[in-house]
């Protein structure tokens, strides 16, 4: 009895972290993102700015529950990280909030390029590409940005060395490799 009771628990939150956590928005890598926005990645990053003073970290180009678009900035001040949500289709920015998922240290070391150079750097590599993804991020002790473009036939990532603002890796992956072939045989 106490076993079916722990199960039944255990399956309620596993159900309530999912509805909580798991649903907020249809990520970036799914097929719902929108191809084209009025505002692009450069005015989303000015916008964010101009409410939230600090250094963009972090940019992300998503699509609400509603389908609207929007890109997700962090913007971090070296004493919060914070969520700037900008309108995909107009520019406004429609919340910002504190994100308390960091830890205490807030400290962002500054790359020598910034993200708007990282990403035209990015997008120079696919003619055609929008990027749906951009971020600052440590690895081995450098700074780098991990980008993530997409065209109606690829996925790319990018990596872009935030000190000299040199490609460092590449990585292209067809879309319709990860789709499922229905129509019954075994190709």
């Amino acid at each position: 009895m106490k076993r079916k009771n722990l199960l039944a628990s255990g399956l309620a939150i596993t159900l309530a972290a999912g509805l909580g956590f798991g649903f907020q928005h249809v990520s970036a890598d799914d097929d719902k993102v929108p191809a084209d926005t009025k505002v692009n990645l450069n005015q989303a990053i000015d916008n964010a700015s101009k409410e939230q003073a600090g250094t963009v970290t972090s940019v992300e180009l998503d699509t609400a529950r509603n389908g609207q678009a929007y890109y997700e900035v962090d913007v971090n001040d070296d004493k919060a990280e914070y969520d700037v949500r900008v309108n995909a289709d107009d520019g406004t920015v429609e919340s910002r909030k504190d994100n308390d998922d960091d830890d205490d240290n807030n400290q962002v070391p500054q790359p020598k390029v910034d993200i708007k150079t990282a990403a035209e750097t990015a997008l120079a590599q696919e003619k055609g590409a929008r990027l749906t993804d951009i971020s600052l991020d440590e690895d081995d002790g450098r700074l780098e940005y991990d980008v993530e473009l997409r065209t109606d036939k690829d996925e790319i990532e990018v990596t872009v060395d935030a000190e000299s603002g040199e490609v460092t890796y590449t990585e292209k992956e067809s879309i319709h490799d990860d789709q499922d072939d229905d129509d019954g045989d075994d190709d």
